[in-house]
């Protein structure tokens, strides 16, 4: 047989061969092209690729905007894979919708399969890729395109809101929220206090446990994380004084991995005081925030750190006077700032807006603020840090639509928005 390499040779030595002494075997052959991105620059470059398909990313696109998305609100928005972003929210329904830098839809799901009232108020990645999502009592669980993959409904005849779900180390689910607690509806042994939840793959209850007061307008568990040591630490407010307005306190909880209660604080003072959102850090401390009540009429963001032991590190709080309050906050990669978000006001009579705070992790000294919205009532409720240094912030907005809207704002990493 004669030896591909000298065929080939012998070949080249004729110009009516030319065209065929290329190796049409080989990833370079013009007749067998590979296509990806040929873009070292870019995160997803294939070295393989010998024609670029238009695929290529590019992170760290340095801009600002705002964006009317599809749905009425968005709830909570994370950091994906590829310079992208996931956030769900509702149409009337839960969505999730997965998005590029600069607000573009790259997909987006919608899970009318599933019964009665649900909306995305929470969501977490999961070790998969996939995604959980907490919709009012329905925990769903998604793959890393969205698609339904299983969902439980909480199983009680009082309901269980679910206000945060995290996969723990273990590859299962904790669920936090409270229990509804009309008290107008009589007593129940379960109504009205916050929960905890731990929860097997696919649904399952393997463990329960409530905490509060029986029978209130509610105690609840509005964030939580897991600790070094695989207990939890939770978030939350808790009723101090049940007058006809329930005051609450800003209220947080260190557990074992059973629910057992291993450390609590209860502050504030004699009007509304609660915590909205947690994040843990490095060293397996906490920041919290939420609201502090300064008097009936001027509430404040207040933001909280604790340490693993529950000392507090530090404690702050930031407003303008009327109605401030924190809703869900984000670390910045480096921890050296935490960023809230939430709503704020200038007076009694005026429209809430969205209001983005940067502070020093180090102190809770106030590194800036910002605020964005429109004439009517603006509400944000999840941040993230974007991949330029900016952030990503979804909410509800009744300014930019003829009803409410699922209103995006991404600005620099000072929370600006350039007009």
């Amino acid at each position: 047989m004669i030896n591909r390499k000298i065929y080939l040779i012998i070949f080249c030595l004729f110009p009516i061969f030319i065209y065929h002494c290329s190796d049409e075997s080989s990833n370079g052959s013009s007749d067998n092209p590979i296509y990806g991105c040929t873009d070292s620059s870019s995160p997803n470059y294939d070295s393989t690729a010998t024609e670029n398909d238009g695929s290529c990313i590019y992170c760290n696109i340095d801009t600002t905007y705002t964006k009317v998305m599809s749905g009425t609100a968005g709830y909570d928005i994370i950091r994906s894979n590829n310079c992208s972003f996931v956030l769900s929210g509702t149409n009337g329904k839960t969505i999730l919708m997965k998005i590029n830098e600069v607000g573009e839809e790259i997909w987006s799901q919608t899970y009318n399969e599933i019964n009665g009232n649900h909306w995305g108020t929470t969501l977490n990645p999961t070790v998969d890729g996939g995604y959980i999502i907490g919709g009012l009592t329905n925990v769903i669980k998604t793959d890393s395109m969205g698609i339904l993959e299983w969902y439980y409904k909480l199983p009680y005849s009082n309901a269980h809101y679910i206000e945060n779900i995290i996969q723990t180390f273990e590859g299962d689910y904790v669920v936090v929220g409270g229990v509804n607690g009309d008290p107008g509806t009589g007593g129940h042994n379960q109504r009205g206090q916050a929960f905890i939840l731990r929860l097997s793959e696919g649904g399952g209850v393997q463990w329960v446990k409530r905490y509060g007061i029986l029978n209130t307008p509610m105690d609840t568990f509005y964030g939580v994380v897991q600790a070094d040591d695989g207990g939890f630490v939770t978030a939350g407010s808790k009723l101090h004084d049940r007058n006809f307005e329930f005051y609450n306190h800003f209220w947080v909880v260190k557990m074992n991995e059973s629910g057992n209660i291993v450390w609590s604080h209860e502050l504030g003072g004699n009007y509304w005081d609660e915590a909205q959102d947690i994040v843990k850090l490095s060293d397996d401390s906490y920041i919290l925030a939420g609201k502090k009540s300064l008097s009936k009429t001027n509430l404040n963001l207040w933001i909280i750190r604790i340490s693993a032991s529950g000392a507090i590190l530090w404690q702050s709080n930031h407003g303008g006077g009327n109605n401030d309050a924190g809703t869900a906050l984000t670390i910045t990669e480096d921890e050296d700032t935490v960023v809230a978000t939430g709503y704020s006001r200038s007076s009694s009579g005026s429209p809430f807006n969205y209001r983005i705070w940067g502070i020093d992790a180090d102190s809770g000294q106030l590194l800036w603020n910002k605020i964005h919205g429109g004439n009517q009532e603006d509400k944000a409720f999840g941040v993230a840090e974007g991949y330029d240094n900016g952030y990503m912030v979804i909410g509800r907005s009744y300014s930019f639509g003829s009803e409410r809207v699922n209103w995006l704002v991404k600005t620099d990493s000072l929370g600006r928005v350039d007009n």
